[in-house]
């Protein structure tokens, strides 16, 4: 029967190593320091140090990948090892620790995809609910009239409160577009939005969190004027949990790329609203998003495009697999509903010479389509990658 045990750790012993495996544990903080030693230097404390109260393991655990970091004793400390079979039933009875991981876990992830957006600045994170003007500028130009009145109308409810610079020129410019309003009336429970619906936009305020039950949802903001998009979420997933972190402007916008249902849900709500195995889920998938964005990181080191694409495309295999609970490793056909131009954005890639896309359509292991890239083979991609990691000499996200 699985057991919490409790530990302690002189200063300077390490507590868990890079790249072991992780034995089905979650830990807690109970006393001290612990010190984080990665090779992704962030500028964010949650990335660098351990405080009593703090929890880590969560990824490793749950994707069953190894630790990501390692992990030593700053000062004497005291750990709480939690068998990750007891998360859904140890969190609910503890609503404020579970309150408490989930703020910490997206606090992690939102480094991570500001890192990877390079955007990882104080500024950055300081913004205010007046960018949401600017951005349904951008929305405009972009001939998406409806994301600008989505923007708009959240900025004008702001500002209106809090004294916006650009309430007047918001109020007019809306006029323009209050006709491609489509504001969604979230339901108790599941609620249909149609596909391309902006259920919030980078930049507005708003601490709801929102559940795809089918369908799927864009995470993207704008970079350096173009769109870089942060995810594509599925079926079972969270968004939106970053408003758990602070009172602060989303991140991101959130769009539906199909006809979706949505559950919303207050933050208050979240813990005591939902069973151990909705909890459970909510934790997996944190955890799994959490390790892609690494795996990004590691991919955006790659120089090759070719190489690159080919290695996030294998690394949304993964995630995939993980979502499914797949460990059978048999080879099979994968479908994601992207497009070439938002792979080569999810892989930060500005441009592409034709004769590089030319190698990759016509690869004979891939479908592009208009809407989607189909993978024929798990098992060609993976042989694919390991001749070009020879043929170029580059490092790229595991493979095991």
């Amino acid at each position: 029967m699985p057991e919490i045990k409790i530990k302690d750790y002189k200063a300077g012993s390490t507590v868990v190593i890079q790249n072991a495996p992780n034995p089905g544990l979650f830990y807690i903080v109970r006393k001290g320091v612990l010190a984080i030693d990665t090779e992704h230097r962030l500028n964010d404390k949650v990335l660098s140090r351990f405080e009593a109260g703090d929890s880590f393991g969560l990824v490793s655990a749950l994707t069953g990948h190894h630790f990501l970091v390692t992990i030593y004793a700053a000062t004497e400390a005291q750990v709480a090892e939690i068998p990750i079979a007891m998360i859904g039933s140890y969190l609910k009875a503890q609503s404020d620790l579970a309150v408490k991981m989930l703020r910490l876990y997206s606090r992690e992830l939102r480094t991570i995809q500001l890192h990877l957006s390079k955007l990882d600045n104080p500024e950055d994170r300081n913004i205010t609910p007046d960018v949401l003007y600017n951005l349904s500028h951008k929305y405009i130009e972009w001939q998406k009239p409806h994301y600008a009145a989505r923007a708009l109308h959240a900025y004008i409810a702001w500002a209106e409160k809090n004294e916006g610079v650009y309430l007047d020129m918001a109020k007019t410019l809306w006029q323009e577009v209050e006709k491609d309003h489509r504001p969604v009336q979230f339901l108790a429970k599941a609620t249909p939005v149609p596909a391309d619906t902006m259920i919030f936009s980078e930049g507005e305020m708003g601490r709801e969190i929102f559940v795809v039950i089918s369908g799927s949802v864009k995470l993207m903001r704008i970079v350096r004027g173009e769109e870089f998009i942060i995810d594509v979420l599925g079926a079972g997933e969270l968004f939106g949990e970053m408003a758990f972190i602070e009172n602060a402007p989303r991140m991101g916008s959130a769009v539906t790329t199909q006809d979706s249902q949505i559950i919303r849900i207050l933050p208050e709500q979240l813990v005591s609203n939902v069973g151990e195995g909705v909890l459970q889920k909510i934790f997996e998938n944190m955890a799994r998003r959490i390790w892609f964005s690494h795996q990004r990181l590691i991919i955006f080191k790659i120089t090759d495009p070719l190489v690159r694409m080919y290695a996030f495309l294998y690394n949304l295999v993964r995630n995939q697999n993980m979502r499914m609970r797949d460990k059978s490793g048999q080879d099979r056909s994968y479908k994601f509903d992207i497009t070439l131009t938002e792979l080569k954005t999810m892989c930060g890639i500005v441009r592409l010479k034709d004769t590089t896309e030319s190698s990759f359509i016509t690869n004979t292991n891939f479908i592009v389509e208009p809407g989607s890239i189909t993978i024929k083979s798990r098992k060609k991609l993976e042989d694919q990658i390991a001749y070009y990691r020879a043929k170029s000499g580059q490092i790229i996200a595991e493979t095991k």
